[in-house]
C-alpha cells in the first residue's frame, strides 16, 4: 500500500501553488515541490513492479466461458 501511495503529489502541487500565490513560500520551495512530485510519480511504477510479483497481476475474477 505504501508504494502505491508514492505518487500522490497532486495535493502537494495544489497547496504549493496556493502558498506561492500567497507569497507564503518562495519560488525555490515551489520548484522543489514540483520536482519531487514529478520524481515520485515517475518512480512509482518501477517500484510497484518490484514489490508485486507477476502472479499477483492476474485478474481476480475469471471470465465465464462463452
Amino acid at each position: 500500500v505504501g508504494v502505491g501511495m508514492i505518487p500522490r503529489g497532486e495535493v502537494g502541487l495544489i497547496v504549493a501553488a496556493a502558498g506561492l500565490r500567497l507569497h507564503a513560500i518562495s519560488d525555490e520551495v515551489y520548484t522543489a515541490v514540483v520536482l519531487m512530485s514529478l520524481v515520485t510519480t515517475l518512480i512509482a511504477p518501477p517500484f510497484l513492479r518490484l514489490v508485486m510479483p507477476p502472479q499477483l497481476h492476474a485478474p481476480a475474477v475469471e471470465e465465464p466461458p462463452q
